[in-house]
């Protein structure tokens, strides 16, 4: 049997050796994104309630961190064969940041917490995996430490110059997650969308809250013809504290983050005015930050001063594309005189509301 031609796991009367094992269990696990070694598995932690892996400062800020139980996978990378390791943190661990590798007096440094796994198959001079810090170098701005052998991130830490203790703000989570083979992926809000994968695949976006299946080479909704809705205010909006007069009035804003997939938005922008005057012409508008109109309606305050609108328009809005619509008043058709304020902030009086219909 060529060497390319691995003993099954779990074969007998054969000689099963470590990599092979490690094959073996690596079939049930998550492939990478890897074009190039598409027997790799995708390292990551499994998740999990309790937050796995977690690097966390203690409750009194110290010169400590803690980690929480895990498991994980870690591919091997010194070999093509070298499989998956499966790893296992069985109770939280305390890790001293700052003993070994004082703050610097002037700058600052980033240090690093792993998941080290070592093999003395590969010329380590252990085997086992360990959960440690490795030390950054303090500079004006300083860069991560590179970390040699097979590994899986769990954190960044900013060491501030001087520093006596870490606290949660110096901690950035590097976390990844991995499943098992077919399952959905959590995709962490500081990874990428991978630009590589399996068509079927599966996975759901922490960060934009879509759910996404690979098709050939694109991410497309994992549900064919699945609609996104966004609405009716983005935090802190609307606003109903000023009123248009001689310049206009920007009361409303919504965005819509971006999607691995172009998307028609059906736009539909509500408001309730007060009108200083029956016979003043106002015009609504829902437009981009740059002005740009994507739809427009003209109403008059009549008898009684108050009055509803709806401007409603589409936008085709392509793949990778972020989208900021705000909703506006001003005067409209030559008027000089009079005022509009908004009514009301309740989503019922005021909205501006955006279905987004995914198209080829």
């Amino acid at each position: 049997m060529a060497d390319f031609e691995r003993d099954s796991g779990w074969l007998s009367g054969s000689v099963v050796d470590a990599e092979d094992a490690r094959l073996a269990t690596g079939v049930l696990t998550s492939a990478a994104a890897d074009p190039g070694n598409p027997i790799a598995a995708r390292t990551g932690i499994r998740p999990g309630p309790g937050s796995p892996g977690n690097v966390e400062a203690t409750s009194t800020p110290s010169r400590n961190v803690t980690v929480r139980p895990f498991q994980g996978v870690i591919q091997g990378t010194r070999t093509t064969a070298a499989g998956a390791y499966l790893i296992t943190l069985a109770q939280q661990k305390t890790l001293d940041v700052l003993t070994a590798a004082p703050a610097d007096s002037s700058n600052p440094r980033i240090a690093l917490v792993v998941a080290q796994q070592t093999d003395r198959q590969y010329g380590d001079e252990s085997d086992g995996m360990l959960v440690r810090v490795v030390a950054g170098k303090a500079a004006v701005t300083p860069v991560a430490p590179t970390v040699t052998g097979d590994h899986l991130p769990l954190a960044a830490i900013t060491v501030r110059a001087n520093a006596g203790s870490i606290t949660k703000d110096d901690i950035k989570d590097l976390r990844v997650s991995t499943v098992a083979a077919g399952g959905v992926l959590p995709l962490q809000v500081h990874e990428s969308l991978p630009a590589d994968g399996y068509s079927g695949q599966r996975l759901y976006d922490l960060e934009t809250g879509l759910d996404l299946v690979r098709a050939d080479t694109t991410w497309r909704p994992a549900v064919t013809g699945a609609v996104q809705f966004f609405g009716p205010a983005d935090t802190g909006w609307p606003l109903t504290s000023g009123s248009a007069g001689a310049t206009g009035y920007t009361f409303n804003q919504v965005t819509v983050p971006a999607a691995p997939y172009p998307r028609m938005l059906l736009v539909t922008g509500q408001l309730t005015a007060q009108t200083s005057g029956a016979n003043e012409r106002w015009d609504h508008v829902v437009r981009l930050q740059d002005g740009t109109p994507v739809s427009l309606a003209c109403f008059h305050g009549g008898p009684t001063g108050i009055t509803t609108s709806v401007a409603q328009g589409h936008r085709l809005l392509p793949a990778a594309t972020p989208l900021v619509l705000t909703q506006y008043v001003a005067r409209g058709g030559g008027m000089t005189t009079g005022t509009a304020s908004v009514f009301s902030p309740a989503a019922h009086y005021t909205g501006l509301r955006v279905t987004a219909f995914p198209v080829p």
